[in-house]
């Protein structure tokens, strides 16, 4: 399963943005089934958000954040067979737009792709399943808990492997399960394969290149050092206002999920942009090859999240959906990943003090976390296609779905039973 991560990203004329407000609130009071961008409508869609970010410098933007099955132009045709009337309404507050008509689906596809911003990095928690796939493990798993709950009232109780039998034998001759024995690996193997290839080959590269990179790169260091012992960093407490109105949209719904956006400024000088571009494209790497199995750096709460470097390299754009409160987020970075967190976000402003762009940083967790709040901006409409799951959670119904038709022997049984 190829999954695809991306943002349209479009100024805002200004004179708009009232208006587009208004519109992403309808489409938040209700985002599976408004009238503008119905998202449970999208077969192919897990994670969407519309972000309406505005900056003194920059002007208002519009950041419109897709996770979704497959490849852009079949998602782009879902998108427009149930939405064509609301995106038309939505990019008519931003600039550029001279589509005079819903029904001119060539000039607003073309809209679309001239704002497509691709991630310099990425990280998908549920490496290989689709929104059906997740769906679908999650109905299963529904059912044979209700059928355990029958079973628990048998006397006298089966044994572990009479259970297993009893559940074998329901998903087998109910119809609607028809499709567990057929779905196949959450990767193939070369899937899973190439990623390893390209990066056990760019460590051959850097071992080899070492002579030739070993003078230039001492430089870099020393000069980056002395830039980290000499950058502005943040003292002040993060904007009370700002804060206020990002915890009145967190945390608003029996939802167990969050969702995250953050734009940053970028240090000035060419040194900083290529330091950023190259730990992103690092940081993409290892997530393609070791972050396949429901973590990032030891963390186990990220379904969908990404770094784009946006505005010619002025800007970074961070956007993630994540299970758990902000808090608890934010903590798992600092305890678990603050090394690949101070290494991406040492390169913007404000930034707590950071040493050989690794150390220090985020360790300061309540400068951090004020410059990570004073970053971030309301997310105006948020859908997630499974709300109540986490990311655990769906590797959990996986596992129980891949076994459920499987011989097990006694300890594998009783591991599986536990699983439901």
């Amino acid at each position: 399963m190829t999954h695809t991560v991306l943002t349209f990203i479009a100024r805002v004329k200004p004179e708009k943005t009232e208006d587009l407000r208004k519109l992403l609130k309808l489409i938040q009071d209700d985002p599976e089934k408004n009238s503008c961008v119905p998202f449970r409508s999208l077969q192919l869609l897990h994670f969407a958000s519309f972000v309406l970010h505005e900056s003194q410098e920059y002007g208002p933007y519009l950041v419109f954040e897709n996770n979704f099955d497959g490849l852009l132009q079949a998602y782009l045709d879902d998108l427009y067979l149930h939405a064509s009337r609301g995106l038309h309404q939505v990019y008519s507050c931003c600039q550029d737009y001279t589509v005079t008509s819903a029904g001119d689906r060539q000039r607003l596809f073309a809209y679309l792709h001239a704002h497509v911003v691709r991630p310099n990095a990425y990280h998908i928690g549920n490496t290989g399943r689709s929104v059906k796939r997740i769906l679908d493990e999650q109905t299963l798993r529904d059912a044979l808990e209700t059928r355990a709950d029958a079973l628990a009232q048998s006397v006298p109780p089966p044994s572990p492997s009479g259970l297993l039998g009893a559940f074998q034998n329901f998903v087998r001759s109910d119809p609607q399960f028809a499709w567990v024995s057929g779905v196949g690996p959450r990767q193939t193997f070369i899937e899973w394969f190439m990623p390893w290839v390209k990066f056990v080959a760019v460590i051959l590269l850097v071992i080899v290149l070492l002579p030739i990179w070993l003078l230039p790169g001492i430089i870099g260091l020393l000069v980056l050092r002395f830039k980290e012992s000499t950058d502005p960093v943040q003292s002040s407490a993060a904007k009370i206002q700002n804060v206020k109105d990002l915890v009145d949209r967190e945390d608003r719904t029996p939802s167990v999920q969050n969702h995250m956006a953050s734009i940053t400024i970028v240090k000035p000088g060419w040194l900083r942009r290529l330091t950023l571009r190259v730990v992103l494209w690092a940081i993409n790497l290892l997530a393609r090859a070791k972050a396949t199995h429901g973590e990032l750096s030891g963390i186990p709460s990220i379904h969908f999240a990404h770094w784009s470097v946006i505005d010619n390299g002025r800007r970074l754009l961070f956007l993630s959906n994540f299970d758990g409160s902000w808090e608890n987020y934010l903590d798992d970075f600092i305890d678990k990943a603050s090394s690949g967190l101070t290494a991406v976000w040492s390169n913007t402003l404000n930034f707590p003090r950071t040493q050989f762009l690794l150390w220090g940083g985020a360790r300061d967790g309540s400068r951090f976390k004020a410059v990570a709040r004073d970053s971030q901006t309301v997310t105006n409409a948020w859908y997630s296609a499974y709300w109540d799951l986490t990311v655990q959670g769906i590797d959990n119904n996986s596992s129980i779905r891949e076994d459920v038709l499987n011989p097990l022997d006694a300890t594998a049984t009783k591991a599986w039973l536990l699983r439901l």
